[in-house]
Formats: structure tokens, C-alpha cells, sequence
């Protein structure tokens, strides 16, 4: 009997306990609108799995979180949880009143928490007014006043208004920098956004109280002192003082610390991720930035020409990091530590959101497909080239790691209208013109763009119709043809030219910033000179046949292609009219342009070209064919209006050439209208008459000057003074020019 109960006993305790195969039971009230289904998928019920309290804590908290109910009470009872709720109100009836701006009462209706037949709650009302006063602050209202009108109505529904009273802005009266600062208020004003409030600021938006600008401005305060040598600055608070009137002082609390130099870097490859060439050139790059005092501008300018350097020389899958460290008080050391990255490899590609888009259009921009070795430059440059299609709204990218060395990529895209149609009108001292356009960016879905644009000017007639086919028959270049006809009669040049032609061509890249374009092209052009014209001009007038072959190689290491700051572009192109054409012709040109960026605030170009006709039989090059200037290569002269003259009639040459020398300079007019001022220095020249080399012109010209270039509320806005420095007799001066045009 002892040995029967012994075993029984342990077997109570082997065999699974038959209540926790027990059935778990529930029971819901208080619910109205929000079904028995949806609570229990909310809370993730289970009925076989036993619960304790800390389980029905979780649950009340999730309901909770939906806002979905203003109260959760949840208990276990004989195996059986009762959950009992009391639903929000829903909102029948809301409207935001106040609101003067359309685009700001816009956007709160469609980014609040609330609105119209959705849940109340208290603490989405809390939200959203704090959301309100948020944005109100940011634009300079710092007393807007929330208010809310809350009504029952019958079935548990709400009336809610939101009355905003912005009040009116603050302007800042003064701007104070205290601590210890070392660099004199004046200096730190101008490096800062914010300004103090003048009679001359009514334009502009920097002597408004702006917390984001405030924030700004402190991001701007920290990298000017780490630009000057202090590796510890503080900016330790921003105070916003109001005085009465809408006034407002400003106060930046800045502790320094101590000035710091560069004392020696180190490089460090302890896993031999490096040759020796690559060690030498490495060093070769810091060493011409890391000395001096220490400045984070020059070891980010040294960590930006580090990546692109291991990119050039296809280093892959190596990165590297720095570390400073303090050598003693006033000195900083460098590590430059290079180490190996995760070995990845793109295991698939997925594409969503282009419905109307082939998904083709999209890879071939890719700089990378499956298999390839994943690496981050080549992602960054694949979403740009994306987005320089111009016919999505957006683009995005996530990474998933499938394993330990694949990553899926998923790239979301955000399709837009691809066509437009527009009309324009240009109004200047050069002349004046109206335009209009139709054009289509994805045709088919296909990303083919189709162009067609008429242009009615006081010197110049023009029609053009194209398209632009990428990845053309499978071969990963550009298909362009163009069909285009032209009437000119520059007023200085003494002929009238009316040309009808087609061009075909293809572009490609030979290397990843190199492409070449080549195409054929054929035109014929019908030359009417003036009476007043000498009797040698008035001899080459006529119909013109050509048929011609062209192409040009570009050499494109400009970091933007739209306000580079940094890189070169360099191009060579030529021309032959072939053997059938009336006249026969070799052209020749050569383009380049040099950036170099000082600051922000100054970028410095230099811009040249050269271009070259000539004949290749007896005959002379025709008058629509001859080089010529235009105003935008030698500002400070008409265009067409340097060169050879016959009479009083520009001709051109056979040769032209200009180089201009200019920079950016900053300018009081705020950031946010886009305006940019430009220095420059010009100069070039027109020379070459095959037909009567005693009229040809060798005198350089010259000019100095500053212009103004403004995307304004009207289009684009060009304004230039400039200065003669050398001319020739008969030149054609022009010291003031504007231009300002518009789309809509």
C-alpha cells in the first residue's frame, strides 16, 4: 500500500495538469462601435494560454493606446476574463476657425489627430494644441492662444471647434551674446540667421522670433567656434526675453573653452586593408589639410576626399573612422583608423509604388543589381539618378539583411503628372520673347520624354518638336531626334537666316562621369543680308544644304549639375559638314568650368571655351555658321555686337573664345527668395573672316562687374552692371542688362 500511494503521487506530479488544457473564457461589454473581433485581435487573445495580472495589465494598456475608449477595466473571474470598456465620442461636426493662411489651414486639417467622423479623445486634444502652438511659434506667433468648443450631441458623438487667436508676431529688437565668447558681438551676428529688427527688414523674415530659426541659429554658432579652433564650445542656452510691443530680445549664452591646433595625425590599418601606394596617396590628401588650427570644416573636407578616393580606386567594402584626442592644452591628434565593413551582396531588388512607370525605367538608373557587392555610394547615387528623372514625387530605399552577407533592397517610389503644358514670357534689355511648351516626361510608362516648344522674340523665331527615348533597343544609350525650324535677324549681324532641319543622335557613358554624344543631322538654310550690306556680304547670300556628322565627349565631376560648389566639367566636341552638303566644314569646340568653394558664401568659377569653323573646299563658311559671343560668355557688350565688322555689320569669325573669373558674394537679401550675387571678371574675342581678312578683328576684349540672379515670384530674374575694361572701335556696349521671365 506504502509503494501504490508513493506512485500515485508521483505520477500527479508527472502527468500535465488537466485545467491547462482548459478552455479560457471571455466576456466584453461597453462596446458600441468597436466589435468583440477587433478588441480581441487588439489584445492578441488566446484561448488556450493561461494569463496572470501582469497580462491584463498589458491588455488595458493596448486598448488604451488606441484611444479607441475612455476607460478599461479588465479581470480574471472563474476562469473567465470580463473586459468592460466605454467608447470615445466620435466627432461629428469640426472645424478649425482662425486661420488667415490657406496652405497653413490646409495643412492642420490634414495632419491633426482629430477631424470629422473620427474618435475624441483628451489626449489627442492635448496633442493637437500643442501641434498648433508649435507651428504657430516656429512662424514667430509666440502668444497664439487654443481654444476649444466642445458640444454633446445624442449617440456619443461631438461638436469640437478649435478657435486659434495668433495674435501678432515678435520682431526681434536686440541680439545678445554673453559668456565667454572671445569673438566680438558684431562677428557672431553675421554669423547667425537672426537679425535685429530695421525699417529695411520689412521684405524679410530674419528679425521675426523663430524657434527653428533660433535652433538654427545655434547650429550655426557651434560650427563657427569649431571652425575656429575651439574643439569644446558650448552653446549653452538661447533666452527669449519679451519686452512689450511685440518686442523681443535675443540672448546666445557661449562658453568657448580654449583655442586648439592641429598637432599629428596617425593612420591606422592594422588588418592591412591598404597598400602602400594607397597609404601614400591617403597621406599625401591629409597632409595638405591637417595643420593649423583645428577647424571641422577641414576634417570633414579630409573625410569627403578620403571616401571618394577609396570609391575611385574601387576599395571596397573598407571604411574608416576618426579619433581626436588631446595632446596637451592646446593640441589635437588625428586618427585616421581604417577598418574592414560586413561583406554584403544585394540578394534581390524590389520595387513598388510605380503603377503607371515599367520597372525597367527605374532599374536601368541603378547603379547595382542582384548579385552585386552592396555599397553605399552606389545606393546614394542610384536614388539621384532616379529622382533626376524627374517624374516621381519622391524616392526611398530600406535595407533588409536576408542573411549574414545578402541585403534585399527595397525601393519605393511616389509617382507625379509627367506633363505640363506652360507659356512664358521674357521681358529685357536684350529684347523680349513669349513661349510656350508641352512636354511629356514617361510616355508609355517608358520614361521617353517628348518635347515640343514654339518661341516668338524681337530677334528670333523658333519651333522645335523632339523626343528622347533612354535605354533604346536594349543598349543602355539615349536616343534623341529633333525636328526644329528657325527664323533669325539679330540686328547686328545684318542678314536674316531661315533654317529648316531634323537631328538625330545618341548618348551613352563611356565611364561612369564620362559620356559620349554622336548624331547626324541635316538642314537647309535660306540667307537674306541686308541692302544696306557691302556687295562681298551681300555675295553669300542663299540656299544651304548640310548634312552633318557631330558628336562631343564630357568629363563631368561637378558634385551638382544645378549650383555646383566643387568639381570641373570639361567637354570636346567636332563637326563635319560631309561631301554633298553646299559647303563643306570642319568645327571644332572645347568647354570647361573649374569650382572651387571658399564658404557657403563664396564659390569661385572659372569658365572657358573655345570654338572653331573652317571650310574644307573653296568655298567660304556661310553667315549663319560664323562664331559669335553672346552676352551670357562677355557680359558688358550686346550680343553679337564684338568682333569683325562690315560696315556696320557684325559678321563673326571663324574663331571665338571667352574665359570668365567670378564669384559669389553674400548679399542681404534672405535665404529663402533665392537670390544669389555674382562677381565676375570677362573676357573674350571673335576673329577669322575667310572671306576678307582686312576686316578681321585680333583686339581682346574685356569687362568687370556684378550681377544679381533671382528666382522671383515672377520667373526668373537677371540683373548685371557692368564695366568696360578694353574694347574695340564699333563694339556695342552694354553696362546695364536685365532679364526676367515666367511660368504659369
Amino acid at each position: 500500500m506504502k509503494i501504490l500511494f508513493k506512485l500515485i503521487i508521483l505520477f500527479s506530479f508527472l502527468l500535465p495538469d488537466a485545467s491547462s488544457n482548459e478552455e479560457i473564457k471571455y466576456n466584453i461589454e461597453g462596446n458600441k462601435r468597436i466589435s468583440n473581433e477587433t478588441i480581441l485581435n487588439i489584445i492578441d487573445f488566446r484561448k488556450n494560454k493561461k494569463y496572470n495580472v501582469d497580462d491584463l495589465n498589458e491588455f488595458q494598456k493596448k486598448l488604451f493606446n488606441t484611444n479607441y475608449f475612455s476607460n478599461v477595466s479588465i479581470k480574471i473571474i472563474k476562469n473567465k476574463i470580463n473586459i468592460i470598456v466605454k467608447e470615445n465620442p466620435i466627432i461629428d461636426f469640426f472645424y478649425i476657425n482662425g486661420v488667415i493662411n490657406n496652405k497653413r489651414e490646409d495643412f492642420l486639417y490634414e495632419n491633426l489627430s482629430l477631424g470629422q467622423n473620427k474618435i475624441f479623445s483628451d489626449a489627442l486634444l492635448k496633442k493637437d494644441i500643442e501641434k498648433i502652438k508649435e507651428i504657430y511659434q516656429d512662424g514667430g506667433y509666440f502668444d497664439v492662444t487654443v481654444k476649444t468648443e466642445i458640444s454633446k450631441i445624442s449617440g456619443n458623438a461631438l461638436n469640437v471647434v478649435i478657435n486659434i487667436d495668433r495674435k501678432e508676431k515678435y520682431q526681434i529688437k536686440r541680439i545678445y551674446f554673453i559668456g565667454n565668447k572671445k569673438f566680438k558681438s558684431s562677428v557672431l551676428t553675421d554669423v547667425i540667421s537672426s537679425s535685429e529688427d530695421g525699417w529695411w527688414k520689412f521684405l524679410g523674415t530674419s528679425s521675426l522670433v523663430n524657434k527653428n530659426q533660433i535652433n538654427f541659429d545655434k547650429k550655426l554658432l557651434k560650427s563657427f567656434y569649431l571652425n575656429n579652433g575651439y574643439y569644446d564650445v558650448q552653446i549653452t542656452s538661447s533666452d527669449v526675453n519679451f519686452i512689450g510691443n511685440n518686442k523681443a530680445d535675443l540672448t546666445f549664452s557661449i562658453n568657448s573653452g580654449n583655442k586648439y591646433y592641429f598637432s599629428k595625425y596617425e593612420i591606422l590599418d592594422e588588418e592591412n586593408n591598404l597598400n602602400k601606394k594607397n597609404k601614400e596617396d591617403i597621406n599625401k590628401l591629409i597632409k595638405k589639410k591637417i595643420k593649423g588650427k583645428f577647424s571641422k570644416k577641414k576634417l570633414d573636407d579630409v573625410n569627403n576626399i578620403l571616401n571618394e578616393y577609396l570609391r575611385n580606386k574601387k576599395i571596397e567594402f573598407v571604411t574608416f573612422f576618426n579619433k581626436i584626442k588631446k595632446s596637451n592644452e592646446d593640441k589635437l591628434d588625428v586618427e585616421f583608423r581604417f577598418v574592414k565593413k560586413p561583406r554584403k551582396f544585394v540578394n534581390i531588388i524590389n520595387i513598388s509604388g510605380n503603377t503607371i512607370t515599367e520597372e525597367s525605367v527605374i532599374r536601368r538608373n541603378l547603379l547595382l543589381s542582384e548579385g552585386d557587392s552592396y555599397l553605399d555610394y552606389k545606393i546614394v547615387k542610384s536614388i539621384d539618378k532616379v529622382k533626376s528623372l524627374r517624374i516621381f514625387k519622391d524616392v526611398k530605399f530600406k535595407t533588409v539583411d536576408s542573411d549574414t552577407e545578402k541585403v534585399d533592397l527595397n525601393i519605393s517610389v511616389e509617382e507625379q503628372p509627367t506633363g505640363s503644358i506652360s507659356a512664358g514670357i521674357g521681358v529685357g534689355s536684350a529684347g523680349s520673347t513669349i513661349s510656350s511648351s508641352i512636354v511629356e516626361k514617361n510616355l508609355f510608362g517608358k520614361g521617353i520624354v517628348v518635347d515640343s516648344n514654339v518661341s516668338f522674340g524681337t530677334e528670333k523665331i523658333s519651333g522645335n518638336v523632339g523626343f528622347s527615348i533612354p535605354d533604346f533597343m536594349n543598349t543602355d544609350n539615349i536616343f534623341n531626334y529633333n525636328i526644329f525650324a528657325t527664323s533669325t535677324d539679330y540686328t547686328n549681324s545684318g542678314y536674316e537666316s531661315k533654317k529648316l532641319g531634323n537631328v538625330f543622335s545618341t548618348k551613352f557613358n563611356v565611364y561612369e562621369d564620362v559620356s559620349l554624344k554622336t548624331g547626324f543631322a541635316v538642314d537647309l538654310d535660306s540667307i537674306e543680308t541686308n541692302p544696306s550690306a557691302s556687295t562681298l556680304y551681300q555675295s553669300r547670300e542663299g540656299d544651304y544644304l548640310t548634312y552633318k556628322g557631330f558628336y562631343s565627349i564630357t568629363n563631368d565631376k561637378r558634385n551638382s549639375g544645378f549650383q555646383p560648389t566643387k568639381g570641373y566639367r570639361l567637354g570636346f566636341g567636332q563637326g563635319l559638314a560631309l561631301p554633298g552638303s553646299d559647303i563643306t566644314y570642319l568645327e571644332n569646340s572645347i568647354s570647361g568650368a573649374v569650382y572651387h568653394s571658399i564658404s557657403n558664401d563664396y564659390v569661385i568659377s572659372l569658365k572657358s571655351g573655345l570654338n572653331s569653323i573652317n571650310s574644307l573646299d573653296d568655298n567660304d563658311v556661310k553667315l549663319s555658321d560664323r562664331k559669335f559671343l553672346r552676352q551670357s560668355n562677355l557680359r558688358g557688350f550686346e550680343n553679337y555686337g564684338v568682333g569683325p565688322k562690315d560696315g556696320t555689320d557684325h559678321i563673326g569669325g571663324n574663331y571665338s573664345a571667352y574665359a570668365s573669373l567670378s564669384t559669389t558674394i553674400p548679399n542681404p537679401i534672405p535665404d529663402s527668395w533665392n537670390a544669389k550675387s555674382i562677381l565676375f571678371f570677362d573676357t573674350g574675342n571673335v576673329w577669322g573672316v575667310d572671306f576678307d581678312d582686312s576686316i578681321d578683328s585680333n583686339k581682346l576684349r574685356s569687362s568687370a562687374g556684378i550681377s544679381l540672379e533671382w528666382v522671383s515670384p515672377l520667373g526668373p530674374l537677371s540683373v548685371t552692371l557692368s564695366e568696360n575694361i578694353s574694347k574695340a572701335d564699333g563694339d556695342l556696349e552694354e553696362n546695364f542688362s536685365f532679364q526676367i521671365g515666367s511660368n504659369f
